[in-house]
């Protein structure tokens, strides 16, 4: 008898010492439109608070340690016009980073430019002329096609998804841009190839989000091929997970896993690749032994709040890892929502 009790008693110690199950939480937004309207970009300052790119409001939305979101830059009206914060305007801003010295630079989808944010509220454009094309050279005269995402590397080196041009361009310090990697057909309708190989040889089909990481090493949701990629610093493309030709849920290896238009990606520091796999509504992982693993989704479209894998998406896009806590935006939910890692 005494054994037992012993048993239960250590059973129920068990149980009651067990961590609770991290649920997903919302951190701002609604389902309305009231507040974010078609989030699509996403990084953090060092204090905590988070900038959204806003297409759908044409402006950079901030939301604050504690939860308000308000218009950090611009006029909420299509433009390109440079100047201070609240006067600059944006057309369909898509992508948001930091560099070391605080500036924000934004990738202006609509506005067929690349903009940066002084930590003086000073808003000017690095590159592009606002026509939409291709063309390498000096900023001031490169044109770009609907650039999605932005990232900068450990040398001041600007990157950026240039979209509908399905390639990966670079701005230098010196104000001079090229094309670092991808290369065939360009336009929005057309159909690029999915290619690994080095620098130009290598081929994306809109690539949408990157994300870098110490050893500047970047990475690409490349949306239309359904994967991952990686470029090397000396632009070595490989992919990381997903093919072209594969579209669906499935979790695994790179040769098994599936994927379904991820459009945004965050690397964190241990070397896992959180990314939103967007068609998909979850939002999944690569891990650093290359693993694909969904953290949370069903595969459904909804908003409910349960445990990761039991809880509904819609659309998520910018994501972003802080303070141990994983945060992404939802363009169909309309919110920013956070997860305990």
């Amino acid at each position: 008898m005494k054994a037992l009790l012993f048993l239960s008693l250590i059973l129920f110690l068990g149980v009651c010492t067990q961590p609770p199950k991290s649920v997903l939480t919302t951190v701002a937004g609604s389902s309305d439109t009231t507040l974010m309207v078609e989030s699509f970009g996403m990084c953090a300052d060092g204090n905590g608070n988070f900038y959204i790119a806003d297409v759908g409001k044409h402006c950079i939305s901030r939301i604050t340690t504690d939860g308000q979101v308000e218009v950090f830059a611009g006029t909420e009206k299509p433009g390109a016009a440079d100047g201070q914060l609240k006067s600059a305007e944006f057309n369909s801003p898509s992508g948001v980073c930091f560099d070391k010295n605080g500036n924000l630079y934004v990738a202006g989808f609509g506005g067929q430019n690349v903009r940066k944010i002084s930590p003086d509220g000073e808003v000017t454009t690095i590159a592009g002329t606002g026509e939409e094309g291709y063309r390498d050279g000096p900023a001031d005269e490169a044109v770009f096609s609907s650039p999605r995402g932005v990232c900068i590397d450990s040398k001041g080196n600007i990157f950026v998804a240039d979209c509908w041009n399905h390639r990966i361009r670079k701005i230098s310090p010196d104000g001079m841009v090229t094309t670092f990697a991808g290369g065939g057909k360009r336009g929005e309708l057309v159909v690029n190839d999915w290619k690994d190989g080095a620098d130009t040889t290598a081929r994306f089909d809109a690539p949408c989000g990157l994300a870098i990481d110490a050893y500047d090493n970047i990475f690409v949701a490349d949306a239309n091929n359904n994967s991952i990629r990686k470029i090397t610093p000396d632009a070595i493309v490989t992919t990381l997970a997903g093919t072209d030709n594969r579209k669906g849920l499935v979790d695994g290896t790179k040769e098994e896993a599936v994927l379904n238009v991820p459009t945004e990606l965050f690397a964190a520091p241990d070397g896992t690749i959180y990314f939103s796999d967007t068609y998909n509504h979850c939002i999944r992982k690569i891990t650093p032994n290359g693993r694909v693993v969904t953290l949370i989704g069903t595969g459904e479209e909804g908003f409910t709040e349960q445990e990761p894998l039991e809880s509904l998406l819609s659309n998520p896009r910018g994501i972003c890892v802080y303070d141990g806590f994983l945060y992404f935006v939802e363009m169909g939910n309309h919110s920013l929502r956070k997860l305990k890692l």
